[in-house]
């Protein structure tokens, strides 16, 4: 009895475990994509003409380099996400005091990037409830 419920444990948790790594995967990978190429995208917020400052940002697909995102509520932005080509970049943008996060869409316009629009994520004055995995606020 006793080496059923010790391999029972060790079973839970090795299975905790996985999900752990399967849940904080996209972190290393969108940090990653941040190092990389984040500071092209330092000032380009202010395009959308809402956002006058920002706490931080996460490169969540530079061309054909992207971290998976495993959960959106809104399905036509994920859909969206997922048919951008290499031409194209993804940033998400938390305002400051993380009062919403947004995702741009940037394309490679003649080896500048141009905002082409924006979708809002969270916003804690009651604009959008959006949720996504990786969760940043």
């Amino acid at each position: 009895m006793k080496k059923i419920k010790k391999g029972l444990v060790i079973f839970i948790i090795f299975v905790l475990m996985l999900l752990f790594i399967y849940f904080i995967v996209p972190y290393f990978a969108i940090n990653k994509l941040t190092a990389k190429y984040g500071s092209e995208f330092a000032d380009l917020y202010s395009e959308n003409g809402f956002y006058d400052d920002i706490e931080y940002l996460k490169v969540l697909q530079y061309r054909d380099e992207r971290a998976d995102i495993y959960y959106l509520t809104d399905d036509r932005l994920k859909n969206k996400l997922s048919s951008l080509d290499d031409d194209h970049a993804a940033i998400l943008y938390i305002e400051e005091n993380h009062s919403s996060a947004s995702i741009f869409i940037f394309g490679d316009v003649n080896g500048e990037w141009k905002f082409e629009g924006w979708d809002l994520i969270r916003s804690f004055s009651g604009t959008a409830e959006g949720v996504m995995w990786p969760y940043y606020f």
